[in-house]
């Protein structure tokens, strides 16, 4: 699974390509803070002891949209357009968790929930499983490699995003 940092590049990228153009630099900075913060969300089950169930889903993000819609959260300039951005970047975290190796029972995320608690996983390994062994032997090498790979393959994904957005202000 990415670790918050890939997980937030994602959520960011998304809502940006989805979301409208902020008016300011400090909107830019608190839609960023906010799809940020959408994007590791669903990391929250570890609290509970329900890693990749119910948080990882369509149904979890359709929540989240309908919530950030109907407390407008400055992400787009309709409803509609709040929702579509909130719940694609919740969605982005099961979806880059399917990206990624998984070797704990159950595999995979419950991305169809509620329609089925069926666990799934692509079986691609484009991110590098995140530890959350800390005292382990090579832990900060091997977190640090799996974070810039991250890093790697979303930054130019966010670059575009902001890149789409900008020029869609300044025209």
């Amino acid at each position: 699974m990415p670790s918050p940092i890939g997980h937030s590049l994602g959520a960011v990228a998304v809502g940006w390509l989805v979301g409208r153009p902020a008016a300011s630099k400090a909107m830019l900075w608190k839609q960023a803070a906010i799809l940020a913060a959408i994007g590791v969300a669903p990391d929250l089950d570890l609290l509970l002891g329900r890693h990749s169930m119910e948080t990882h889903s369509v149904g979890a993000a359709a929540l989240v949209g309908a919530l950030a819609a109907w407390r407008r959260w400055p992400l787009a300039a309709s409803r509609h357009g709040v929702f579509l951005a909130a719940s694609l970047a919740w969605l982005s975290h099961p979806l880059l968790d399917m990206l990624s190796p998984d070797s704990t029972a159950p595999l995979g995320v419950m991305f169809l929930w509620p329609l089925t608690s069926a666990h799934m996983q692509t079986g691609w390994s484009v991110f590098a499983a995140i530890s959350r062994r800390y005292w382990a032997e090579g832990f900060v090498a091997y977190t640090s490699l799996a974070v810039l790979r991250e890093v790697v393959l979303l930054a130019p994904i966010l670059g575009i995003a902001w890149f789409a957005r900008y020029t869609e202000r300044a025209t």
